[in-house]
């Protein structure tokens, strides 16, 4: 498991991920900005950045975007939508697709970071840091708790 709250390492991929970006504020910016990534062609990563970075481009681009727009559409009778953020609406690189059912705290207020459901990247991506292993408890407590257990089962 991604440690989603670790400092974010210092590489070429998170150092654009921390870049300026401007949202898309309306449905037509969605609608704009989805229509040029499927134009733009070449190669592009798709990363879910609470998992392992994918080793090389996506095989299919469209795909990815179908299932990134179903997940954002299924708001698409507010007046806004706001859960898509794009380095360029000109001439994206880099998009970060939040899943718009799960983005409580992306303002920082709940202290948890809130990461894209996918990113849309010509930059290879860079895994988070795993989790920290849990201490193995040792002594005493360690045998009651084992003893307990086994006492349930």
């Amino acid at each position: 498991m991604r440690d989603t709250n670790a400092p974010l390492p210092d590489t070429a991929f998170w150092r654009a991920y921390g870049g300026k970006f401007s949202g898309t504020l309306n449905w037509q910016q969605f609608d704009t900005l989805f229509d040029r990534l499927a134009a733009a062609g070449g190669e592009w990563f798709v990363f879910d950045p609470t998992g392992d970075a994918p080793d090389s481009p996506v095989p299919d681009l469209a795909e990815s975007l179908a299932e990134a727009r179903a997940c954002v559409e299924q708001v698409r009778s507010r007046s806004y939508c706001g859960a898509v953020f794009a380095d360029s609406f000109e001439a994206p690189g880099f998009v970060k697709v939040f899943d718009p059912y799960k983005m409580g705290g992306v303002c920082g207020g709940s202290g948890e970071r809130v990461l894209p459901r996918w990113i849309f990247s010509r930059l290879a991506p860079d895994p988070l840091p795993l989790m920290p292993e849990a201490p193995v408890a040792k002594g005493v407590l360690a045998r009651l708790v084992a003893q307990a257990g086994a006492g349930r089962s």
